[in-house]
């Protein structure tokens, strides 16, 4: 499995029939962990920063001599920008015990459609009948957990400029605001490591998933 595994698929993470190693469902996990995780990589740092990352890459993790961008990218870490000191946590950190990554909130919409949490659906028990939830609401949850880790949570707190009757937003500015950046905000304040990347920005959605 490529940098996360199944520990970080937890309380609002958790998917069901993972715990059997030989299950379908902890198979069909482990495949979209490698490809997803991949795939959001590609997505936000381009061809040539992810070849660079998975030449540093054995057996689905980062090698111990790899560049210290990588480590820093993947494992977090502070650094200083205009004076001023950030903390980056990573890609994938743990709090205590619980282990976090916007690695697995990718993983697990990707992993789901929006008409189903598991092979049975959500479903919760009403006297003797099992009832069918729409998931909807709970993946548009887990999507905005994701979008704050991605880009912050003060979107709003925003720079706008305008050239050649062009608008162009920035909305990373407010993520500062705590000392903890976001995955776009540690790109863009460390561009030299990581120039050129193709990662934009995201909208958060309602519970109706609009």
């Amino acid at each position: 499995m490529l940098y996360i595994d199944k520990t970080y698929f937890i309380k609002k993470l958790h998917v069901p029939n993972t715990n059997e190693p030989t299950s379908d469902a902890s198979i069909e996990l482990e495949q979209s962990i490698d490809f997803y995780v991949s795939q959001f990589l590609q997505e936000t740092l381009g061809n040539l920063l992810y070849e660079d990352l998975k030449d540093n890459t054995t057996d689905g993790g980062l090698d111990t001599d790899a560049p210290q961008k990588w480590k820093n990218l993947l494992n977090g870490c502070t650094y200083t920008k205009d004076g001023v000191e950030y903390t980056w946590k990573g890609l994938r950190y743990t709090e205590g015990t619980y282990k976090a990554s916007i690695l697995a909130n990718f993983v697990y919409l990707n992993h789901f459609d929006a008409g189903s949490n598991s092979s049975l659906g959500r479903i919760t028990l009403e006297a003797k009948n099992s009832v069918n939830l729409d998931a909807t609401p709970h993946l548009v949850e887990i999507w905005n957990d994701f979008v704050t880790m991605y880009q912050g949570e003060n979107t709003n707190y925003k720079t706008v400029t305008y050239f050649d009757n062009i608008t162009f937003v920035d909305y990373f500015q407010g993520c500062k605001k705590t000392g903890y950046v976001s995955y776009l905000q540690f790109l863009k304040d460390n561009e030299t490591d990581y120039p050129n990347v193709p990662a934009g920005y995201l909208e958060y959605q309602n519970r109706l998933g609009l």
